[in-house]
């Protein structure tokens, strides 16, 4: 009886008639299911991939109404073509404006009610090496929509900021797909594909949970797991 049952759980691994050793049964034996597996594991991990990650990215629309938005409010501090607030930027100015640090302007002792004081420093989002704090879209848009504008975070209508993630989406060379900006389907856009070894791992990690690489690495683990504990009672077997 014994004898039946192990030739009907070995029927689906037959092995070539060249390989007679115990040792080369065990190896075809796990090729064998580890080939069948990862088939089956990858077939589901993609399916589930481009269904439930289809990441939205945004509309050509999108990003032309982003393009008048961020020249009306944003260009001003970030430069008109995304470079930051720059000398050369400043220098197009009107002369008495071109001073953004000077009492009564946006200095230490700004003017009052609607006066702010201005950062030293204000970032290029636009051009290499910029917006790398951000890991997905969804961060982008979601430190836009709670920092922004600077001196009224949270101010502008809901469709100003996804319309401005969208231009700057297109800014960094991320195609729209015809569906509009999705902060949730955001979460799967990643906005530096290719990062230098050991920079931002956190963040490279959280956005991979997030994105299609975690459900290969579920597939592999399973299909690894798999794999090891069919040799392993092979071995078992033939000790």
């Amino acid at each position: 009886m014994g004898g039946l049952n192990r030739k009907r759980r070995i029927r689906c691994f037959r092995k070539p008639e060249a390989f007679s050793s115990d040792r080369w049964k065990v190896c075809w034996t796990g090729f064998l299911c580890a080939r069948w597996w990862g088939a089956a594991l990858g077939m589901v991990g993609l399916i589930v991939a481009l269904s439930a990650t289809s990441a939205q990215a945004y509309q050509d629309e999108e990003a032309e109404r982003g393009t008048a938005v961020f020249a009306r409010r944003c260009s001003t501090c970030h430069g008109d073509q995304g470079q930051g607030l720059t000398d050369e930027w400043r220098a197009t100015w009107p002369p008495t404006h071109q001073n953004c640090w000077k009492a009564n302007c946006h200095g230490p002792q700004p003017y009052p009610e609607s006066g702010f004081t201005l950062p030293r420093v204000v970032p290029a989002l636009i051009g290499p090496n910029t917006l790398r704090r951000f890991a997905t879209a969804a961060d982008l848009y979601a430190y836009i929509r709670a920092r922004m504008p600077f001196h009224a975070p949270g101010s502008l209508p809901e469709g100003d900021y996804r319309a401005v993630t969208a231009f700057l989406l297109q800014r960094h060379g991320i195609p729209p797909d015809g569906q509009p900006f999705d902060p949730e389907a955001a979460r799967g856009i990643r906005l530096h594909p290719v990062a230098s070894p050991g920079e931002g791992t956190p963040r490279r990690l959280i956005a991979d949970f997030h994105g299609r690489r975690f459900l290969w690495w579920i597939a592999g683990g399973i299909g690894a797991a798999g794999l090891l504990w069919v040799v392993i009672r092979r071995l078992r077997r033939r000790g």
